[in-house]
């Protein structure tokens, strides 16, 4: 009877282990760039994605490091979990790494991070022509952005002076 009852046990918290796994690699962002979202946004939409941008003094610019051409492309916004409703289901996490980013931008810095969170889309542009997706009008003011990214996270902060001419 112990014995089956330490296997039942044995088995349980096992279970408990590969539930927890699994379920932290279906939340595990996607990496990807700005023309990729723009390209296939229907792969990316309600999804946890990682976005490597710069905030550029005047909002966020999302760099694209494929150095190919991209045939479509879409207007990105960055919102915090509390801007969005319904609710998104996680919080902003505010570590030392968003802490970093903010006093870096403050001080009038280029700022390079990886932006994680849920990627929204309404439209995109391609061929000159806007092509619905979402149920969405757009997002910010006046429906200007095509898609948000609902931030969860920013890591891999790097500042650097900015020049000016």
């Amino acid at each position: 009877m112990r014995r089956a009852l330490f296997f039942c046990v044995l088995l349980l918290a096992f279970y408990t282990v590969l539930g927890r796994a699994h379920a932290e690699q279906e939340n595990a962002p996607i990496k990807a760039t700005l023309c990729e979202l723009a390209e296939q946004p229907e792969k990316y939409a309600g999804k946890m994605v990682a976005v490597h941008a710069s905030e550029m003094g005047k909002g966020f610019w999302i760099e694209d490091f494929t150095n190919k051409a991209c045939s479509s492309w879409a207007q990105v916004i960055v919102v915090y979990p509390d801007q969005v409703k319904p609710a998104p289901g996680f919080d902003l996490l505010r570590d030392d790494a968003f802490n970093k980013f903010f006093e870096e931008v403050r001080k009038g810095k280029n700022v390079e991070a990886t932006y994680e969170g849920r990627f929204d889309v309404a439209y995109v542009w391609r061929n000159h022509k806007r092509i619905d997706v979402g149920s969405d009008k757009g997002y910010g003011k006046k429906h200007r952005y095509g898609a948000r990214i609902v931030l969860r996270r920013i890591s891999d902060v790097v500042s650097r002076p900015r020049y000016s001419k």
